[in-house]
């Protein structure tokens, strides 16, 4: 972030209590907050939700389009991008507490038959390297021809994780199975094709049914696989290094993936947090445990199955990040404290993390 918005918050870390008595007397200063980040860093919207033992403050600020130049509103949606790797996984673990997938049973079990072949080591890696992303596989992203697959794909045309891991298959490993964290798209992909292996159902649909009708998420849906929910926020990035924004509204870049399929609300993502981390309703005792497993991966940052740890600034917190689709995304939990914080950005070159750190440091001050 810039260094005159730096100056004007405190520079303390996020160990410090959330001593409030309520975050209600921090709303104007937390939506004054939002609207000079939003100025400053030249974002076209943002919605920001803060929810502590002390209460829960929720704000927008700029536009949801800069075309039609709409308010952001903070019932808005945005694509999360790899914030829905965390959904991914609960319906992973969910399928181990119902016997119908070993955590570390080789993948070649679980996928289609006839894409097993065509997956270097799938003898080998397991459903755990998969979802902590220590695999090793290729990466479909990268390559010269899903990227030129995507500058003509009609948003008409949503991929299927078939066609999209099939740009992997001509690409050598990264690394061993089990021999070092690489985060890689690719992970999410085949567990996509796993779960609609052994459910006989979409991801989509198993989504919904493990996790969005039990938590009445009525405003997340999978993008370009159901029917848009609500109002979706216009996603921007510098798309031609130009130093202009450029819209992503028809751009299919692998949209509805496994890897990164869902758009949500901050209110929707607050009250998953909540069932995961808190209520501890979503996931039994034991997956929790496999989930919150972290492999360190430097010293600010460490990865469990399906759920990212910032260790620094953001204290010992707990969630994912994402970047996508003219999008960025933070979801965290600091247990510590029993606060979480979402931020969601219709702009994809922004520190979101610094962003998430000015607005706990408000509330974390008389």
């Amino acid at each position: 972030m810039s260094n005159n918005i730096s100056q004007r918050v405190i520079e303390k870390s996020f160990a410090k209590q959330v001593t409030s008595t309520s975050i209600v007397g921090k709303s104007s200063q937390l939506q004054t907050l939002l609207n000079e980040i939003v100025a400053e860093e030249k974002i076209p919207g943002a919605v920001m939700y803060i929810s502590t033992p002390q209460g829960s403050w929720v704000g927008a600020s700029g536009v949801n389009n800069l075309s039609t130049k709409t308010p952001m509103k903070r019932t808005d949606g945005f694509s999360i991008a790899s914030m829905s790797k965390t959904f991914m996984a609960v319906v992973v673990l969910k399928l181990v507490e119902q016997r119908k997938i070993e955590l570390d049973r080789a993948i070649a079990t679980y996928l289609p038959r006839d894409i097993t072949p065509h997956i270097v080591n799938s003898d080998k890696i397991t459903v755990r390297q998969l979802l902590n992303h220590t695999s090793g596989v290729a990466e479909y992203l990268d390559t010269k021809e899903f990227i030129q697959a995507t500058a003509k794909r009609s948003r008409s045309q949503p991929w299927t994780a078939r066609e999209a891991i099939q740009y992997m298959y001509q690409e050598q490993p990264q690394a061993n199975p089990g021999e070092k964290f690489i985060y890689t798209d690719c992970n999410y992909i085949l567990l996509e094709l796993i779960v609609e292996n052994i459910t006989r159902e979409t991801l989509a649909q198993a989504i919904r049914s493990q996790i969005l009708k039990p938590l009445g998420l009525k405003h997340t849906f999978t993008e370009l696989r159901e029917p848009t929910i609500g109002e979706v926020a216009t996603g921007y990035s510098d798309r031609n290094k130009d130093g202009k924004l450029d819209s992503y509204a028809e751009v299919n870049d692998g949209n509805g993936l496994g890897d990164g399929g869902l758009v949500s609300t901050a209110e929707d993502l607050t009250k998953f947090t909540k069932a995961l981390f808190v209520k501890k309703s979503l996931l039994s005792s034991k997956m929790m445990k496999e989930m919150l497993k972290f492999k360190d991966h430097g010293e600010s940052y460490s990865y469990g199955l399906g759920v990212e740890r910032f260790s620094s600034p953001l204290e010992t917190a707990i969630g994912h990040s994402g970047i996508a689709y003219g999008f960025t995304t933070l979801l965290a939990y600091l247990p510590n404290q029993n606060t979480t914080i979402v931020v969601l950005l219709n702009d994809q070159g922004v520190d979101i993390k610094s962003i998430a750190r000015t607005g706990l440091e408000v509330i974390s001050n008389k």
